[in-house]
């Protein structure tokens, strides 16, 4: 439903054949998954575990001997298998499927809408052709006040205009051309191609009493993305792609800083105090203590001044520049960080699944309620809590306030200290605010 409200007016009047927007819509739930599976696992381990919990079957099972891990050992396998199965749904499933509904959300985009010229405007979905009529008769084919602007596609970049008092126009039976047919009217047409065209800007002006023009309608048609050009999306790659695309960036800024250090070098070197003084080039370190204090002072006050500002106007120069490539790179280093963030979220994401599992197993023993009602509650508060965490540590990664690794783990590690919390209590037969039962220590007798 988000995917519709967020796009339909993109959608709606441009004749798109419905399969084409199912395959969109079932591209676009592709992401849905990442997000559905955690709330799915919670629900599933509260349920089960709740309903084995409140029937006494939990009990039993305890009281025959059998540990409550040794319970959860064969979930416990089935999450390892579902964590790698996440994995691979992250790194290639999700990425493939964004990439070509992007493409295909695009081609929709480039469609243009169904032909329709509404009075007084001029409609410029037409490539290479504007259309605007005064007024239009109710049988949608009887226009007045006819005007055309042509603009031509070769090179000459010649202009036509057509003017009619009136006109009929109609479509072809397979709606790739619109048949005009132009009463009473002009048309006027530049001659690019004369000589001196600049100069004299010649044209002809020819009066019509009827005249029939036919408008292509292919540039209303889709026009197909190109996939590659759209694969540098960092949520349209994989972890192989995400890893080469770091590694780029880091040989990138090496070379940068590289550059920065050459140009600071050369910096720090005087060609030459003066003109009337035959120095030679020598870092600045070396020079100052060479420099004769009252030098300054010898100078009248004019080049004084000339000398201040020009100072002044130097140093500016180089804080100027240096300032220019700390903000290149902060732009750049805040560019990877939507990379490495998405390398990050492949792993946290599928990890995520055996944290849930942890969390909801054990409490559903713990509370001995199953059904859907309570389980779905505790599952609902519990990922709110987990969307706000990581949507924030997120944030946070991307804004580099925190390291990138930190902010897409930060929701996982503090996850899976409730989930040994829960566990904790669960494998010691108590409740969650139950405080831990001291040992019983039997009194020591003594004999008088």
């Amino acid at each position: 439903m988000q995917f519709l409200w967020k796009y339909i007016d993109e959608l709606v009047g441009k004749g798109i054949p419905t399969l084409v927007l199912l395959k969109l819509i079932g591209l676009s739930l592709a992401d849905l998954v990442p997000m559905a599976l955690p709330m799915t696992v919670m629900v599933a381990g509260l349920m089960t575990f709740g309903n084995l919990s409140e029937s006494f079957e939990l009990v039993s099972m305890k009281a025959n001997g059998i540990s409550l891990i040794r319970i959860l050992r064969p979930v416990f396998l089935f999450m390892c298998g579902l964590v790698v199965m996440n994995f691979l749904f992250l790194n290639y499933v999700i990425p493939k499927a964004n990439l070509e509904g992007k493409a295909m959300l695009m081609e929709v985009r480039s469609k243009k809408p169904a032909f329709n010229i509404e009075p007084g405007q001029f409609y410029q979905q037409i490539e290479g052709v504007a259309i605007s009529v005064g007024k239009k008769e109710e049988d949608n084919e009887t226009v007045h006040d006819v005007l055309i602007y042509e603009y031509k596609k070769d090179n000459s970049k010649r202009l036509n205009v057509i003017r009619a008092k009136d006109g009929t126009m109609k479509l072809s039976g397979d709606k790739r051309t619109l048949n005009f047919t132009l009463f009473d009217g002009v048309r006027y047409e530049e001659m690019t191609s004369a000589e001196n065209y600049r100069k004299t800007l010649p044209f002809n002006k020819m009066y019509f009493e009827k005249q029939q023009m036919v408008v292509d309608l292919s540039s209303l048609d889709f026009n197909f993305a190109n996939r590659d050009h759209l694969a540098t999306d960092y949520r349209l790659l994989n972890l192989r792609q995400l890893q080469l695309e770091i590694d780029t960036f880091q040989i990138r800024m090496e070379k940068h800083y590289a550059d920065n250090e050459r140009y600071l070098s050369r910096l720090i070197h005087y060609p030459k105090l003066f003109p009337s003084q035959n120095t030679t080039v020598r870092p600045i370190e070396n020079i100052i203590p060479l420099i004769d204090p009252d030098l300054y002072n010898n100078f009248d006050s004019s080049k004084r001044a000339s000398m201040r500002n020009l100072a002044v106007s130097t140093a500016k120069g180089i804080k100027g520049t240096l300032d220019g490539y700390a903000s290149s790179q902060d732009y750049e280093w805040k560019d990877v960080a939507l990379y490495k963030s998405e390398w990050h979220k492949k792993f946290a994401f599928s990890f995520l699944l055996m944290i849930l599992f942890l969390i909801s197993a054990p409490l559903g023993a713990i509370i001995k309620k199953g059904g859907i009602g309570l389980p779905l509650v505790i599952s609902v508060l519990l990922f709110v809590l987990f969307y706000a965490l990581n949507l924030t540590g997120e944030k946070m990664g991307k804004g580099l306030i925190v390291p990138v690794w930190f902010g897409m783990w930060m929701s996982s590690v503090l996850l899976l200290s409730v989930a040994v919390f829960i566990t904790r209590k669960a494998l010691s037969d108590r409740n969650l605010w139950e405080p831990r039962r001291k040992r019983f220590k039997a009194p020591i007798s003594t004999n008088s």
